[in-house]
């Protein structure tokens, strides 16, 4: 059965230190990435070492990849789909803080609001879905009374609390 070519790494872990974080980890995806590691670092080919961790030969080519630009810690900190979610938001924390006790306060109750009032105080420009994000985030509501019927009668709802319908 052929061989192919030699895998060519600089490894900075010995089989048994890679073992020990493989067997450490408890995240599943990052024990997989330790798991291939230490598979190609005991001297198994790529194409084995990608059958046992369960993994395709191109991931375990780019795993190796990474590993030889940056070592194990860049290895476990890439994730599948990028860094989505990992963002800086375009207001500070000080600034999220006064935007939930204005809104807390009840100055601002919708996400148009929100969106006026963070480019007149920070002149910060969010859309719509932008700024429904910061409010999902921050755990803000519209704040509306709820919808009363046009027949209603507050007096009479007040003497029903208060004891019922008054007979004569």
């Amino acid at each position: 059965m052929p061989k192919g070519r030699p895998i060519k790494v600089k490894w900075q872990e010995t089989e048994n230190e890679l073992y020990e974080l493989f067997a450490a980890e408890i995240d599943v995806k990052k024990r997989q990435k330790l798991q291939f590691l230490w598979l190609v670092r005991i001297g198994n080919s790529l194409r084995k070492s990608c059958q046992t961790a369960a993994i395709n030969e191109r991931t375990g080519q780019r795993y190796l990849k990474w590993y030889r630009e940056g070592g194990v810690e860049n290895v476990l900190e890439r994730r599948h789909g990028g860094n989505r979610g990992q963002h800086a938001s375009f207001l500070t924390k000080e600034q999220q803080e006064a935007l939930k006790a204005e809104a807390d306060a009840g100055k601002i109750k919708t996400v148009w609001e929100g969106i006026e009032w963070v480019k007149k105080k920070y002149d910060v420009q969010y859309s719509y879905e932008g700024m429904r994000g910061v409010f999902k985030r921050l755990r803000l509501r519209k704040k509306v009374p709820r919808p009363q019927h046009i027949k209603s009668d507050a007096q009479a709802q007040d003497a029903w609390k208060k004891g019922g319908l008054q007979t004569d």
